[in-house]
């Protein structure tokens, strides 16, 4: 297609909108803006009822351009034209609207039309035409009689009518220039009645917080190489591990196919080099983290792997842990009903371990790929995907979920929301337990996002920095959304006696109603291990092992209102002779000996040790700080170490097995100058005397 154009410079002085503003409107009865122009092969001029286009060439395409001064990358607009084929050479010719054509003509945008009432809807960039309607039967096209062009630009989304009928939905629109103006095949003359332009705000709701001098800054060359693509970055929760895929590189496993590449943070903030995470988690196939626990001693990753670690076994997802050997080979989760009628997947799994969430076409969603969410059950399966509901969702395509460390917040990407460009990147907060109620969506504004496309988006547990793959590199960028605070709890779990690591399961729970909200592992080779506790209530945490008594630490987040993180060593003690151990979560009202309600959970499990072993008898030790009288001291640790014996006798255990001593201020085990020292030393305590 050959064109030659005549350009009319019209300026139109508009700033950006702020609200509806007619930039344009013309009817083109007459000549107001100086457009005539006559050639022999081309000529514009003006009658009572509009302007005529004559193109007499025998082979080019003519077109003539008006120059606005708005910018419509950054506003909404709408474009009216009226048209009318007077005549064509042929029936195929066409004629019609040009819009957002770019100031040096090289991209623009066409709506035409022809006498076999058909048209077409094409756009051109980089010397290519992209159509998104090649000619198409269009009974509603009047020949030799008015035809009405609309183009409605929301957001990243193009509706183009023909006579008030939607034509086509598109967001294959990356840029809109500031001509507009009418296209005239050979051999064909076209008369224009009506040029509209009406300029709206920007219809995307940006983040309150949103910051346009916010700059992202690509990780260093060690992460985001030169040579070869990575993607997909996932962030431990205490953001010191970061997993990526590498592509088409020669390094990987398979050169052919994806890889999972990590680096580690040093106290300096300095990264470490990528390494390549190895077999089994690489292997034939292509590999990538979804998410990883918090302890970082758990991955989620991308399709099922076969038994012998080194062939794949189709697509899916599956996890695998840390173990005394390694990686180990990665388990395919067991879906209910799972059911995906899409190429593309997403998942996400929620630091609790027991919310997997998933981005999937199914017939309970509204069209495409939508956010479902599954629940762990006690058989370790996970229940039927339950839709996430229509305020984060869409008829276009949901994809690459991900859930903050607080359990409620959740950024995604989306090509359905209002939105910059293809796909962009939101933010969205669950309002209840339900899973179905969530905030209106809020785009993360035009730093993170842009006119291509964003897919994914991860955080560390602080969420102070996101961390999100783009055009084929890392990048690294403040947060400014708000999510609510957590605490990550750290340490290492030992053997109280021995003092060496342990390899144990770490279970969370809420202290008032012991339910289990959820679980993590300790690291084998270090004993490290990590959970995140969102704000608002008391917890307690718990390392389990057979062959120990499960020591039970709490910590109080009632009145948390920023990130914090608390280091609490653990210390298993063996459960043989000889051995004291305290019970941390045992409560008493100040000056009490009631139990209080939120002393259930460790005296139950008290409880079940005494009865997985008949032959342990105990001693219950009561103690006291250095305030208050000796005397009165003695009285309550003695009374409340029979409030505790009580509750074991009346739940079965014989009173043969069980002695209860209070020990008041005579055995300290820490100062008393502080009310952290205190609080340790009030404390009660079993002693094993025989097994």
């Amino acid at each position: 297609m050959k064109y030659n154009y005549i350009l009319i410079l019209f300026l139109v002085l508009s700033t950006k909108a702020i609200s509806q503003h007619i930039s344009l409107d013309d009817d083109f009865k007459k000549d107001n803006r100086n457009l005539t122009f006559d050639k022999e092969d081309f000529k514009i001029y003006f009658d009572k009822e509009g302007m005529i286009l004559e193109n007499k060439h025998k082979e080019n395409t003519k077109w003539t351009l008006i120059n606005t001064d708005s910018d419509y990358d950054e506003i909404d607009f709408d474009i009216e034209a009226s048209v009318t084929l007077i005549k064509s050479k042929s029936d195929e010719a066409g004629y019609g609207l040009v819009w957002a054509c770019y100031k040096d003509n090289s991209n623009y945008h066409v709506v035409n039309l022809n006498a076999n009432k058909q048209n077409k809807l094409y756009w051109y960039y980089n010397e290519k035409f992209t159509y998104d309607l090649k000619w198409t039967e269009n009974k509603n096209i009047k020949n030799k009689k008015e035809n009405k062009i609309k183009v409605s630009r929301r957001a990243q989304f193009v509706y183009i009518y023909i006579n008030d009928e939607l034509v086509v939905k598109s967001d294959n629109v990356s840029y809109y220039g500031s001509k507009f103006g009418f296209i005239v095949d050979a051999g064909t003359t076209m008369k224009v009645t009506k040029l509209k332009i009406t300029e709206y705000p920007l219809s995307i709701d940006v983040v309150e917080t949103f910051d346009p001098n916010m700059k992202m800054e690509k990780l260093p060359v060690s992460i985001s190489s030169t040579e070869f693509e990575e993607t997909n970055p996932i962030i431990s929760a205490d953001g010191k591990t970061i997993y990526i895929t590498r592509k088409d590189c020669k390094f990987n496993i398979d050169s052919e196919n994806d890889d999972i590449w990590f680096a580690t943070k040093d106290n300096q903030g300095k990264w470490s080099d990528l390494k390549n995470m190895g077999r089994p988690l690489n292997n034939k196939g292509n590999n990538f983290v979804i998410s990883s626990s918090p302890d970082n001693n758990t991955l989620l990753v991308g399709n099922k792997y076969a038994a012998d670690g080194i062939n794949t076994n189709g697509s899916g997802v599956s996890i695998s842990s840390k173990t005394i050997d390694g990686w180990e080979i990665p388990k395919a989760l067991e879906i209910k009903d799972y059911i995906n009628k899409s190429k593309y997947v997403g998942y996400f799994l929620s630091s609790d371990n027991k919310h997997l969430l998933m981005a999937v076409e199914r017939d309970e969603g509204l069209g495409l790929s939508d956010f479902f969410v599954s629940f762990i059950e006690d058989n370790g399966t996970w229940s039927k995907p339950v839709h996430m509901g229509n305020q984060i969702n869409t008829k276009e395509d949901e994809a690459n979920p991900f859930l903050a460390a607080d359990g409620k917040t959740m950024y995604f990407s989306s090509n359905g929301h209002p939105g910059y460009g293809g796909y962009d990147l939101f933010v969205s907060k669950r309002l209840d337990d339900s899973w179905t109620n969530w905030s209106k969506p809020k785009n993360l504004g035009k730093v993170i996002n842009s006119s291509s496309t964003e897919l994914s988006i991860f955080l560390s547990a602080k969420g102070d920095k996101a961390y999100v793959g783009k055009s084929s590199d890392i990048w690294e960028i403040s947060n400014t959304v708000k999510q609510d605070p957590v605490a990550l709890i750290k340490g290492r779990v030992f053997d109280n006696k021995t003092k060496s690591i342990l390899y144990t399961s770490i279970f969370y729970n809420d202290l008032k109603s012991n339910k289990e909200l959820g679980k993590a592992i300790s690291d084998p080779s270090t004993g490290s291990y990590s959970i995140v506790l969102p704000y608002g209530q008391r917890y307690s945490f718990m390392a389990e092992k057979e062959g120990y008594y499960a020591v039970t630490e709490n910590v109080d987040l009632s009145n948390l209102n920023e990130y914090k993180e608390i280091t609490v060593d653990l210390y298993l003690n063996p459960i043989e002779k000889g051995q004291t151990i305290r019970l941390n979560n045992i409560f008493f009202d100040s000056g009490k000996y009631d139990l209080l309600s939120e002393s259930n959970a460790e005296l139950e499990k008290l409880l079940k040790v005494l009865k997985d072993n008949k032959q342990l008898t105990i001693e219950i030790a009561g103690h006291t700080d250095a305030v208050g009288a000796d005397n009165n001291n003695l009285v309550l640790s003695n009374n409340r170490a029979n409030a505790v014996m009580n509750f074991l006798i009346s739940n079965g255990i014989s009173k043969e097995r069980l002695t209860a001593k209070g020990y008041g201020e005579t055995k300290f085990i820490t100062t008393n100058d502080t009310e952290e020292g205190k609080q340790q030393n009030r404390r009660v305590e079993f002693l094993i005397l025989e097994m």
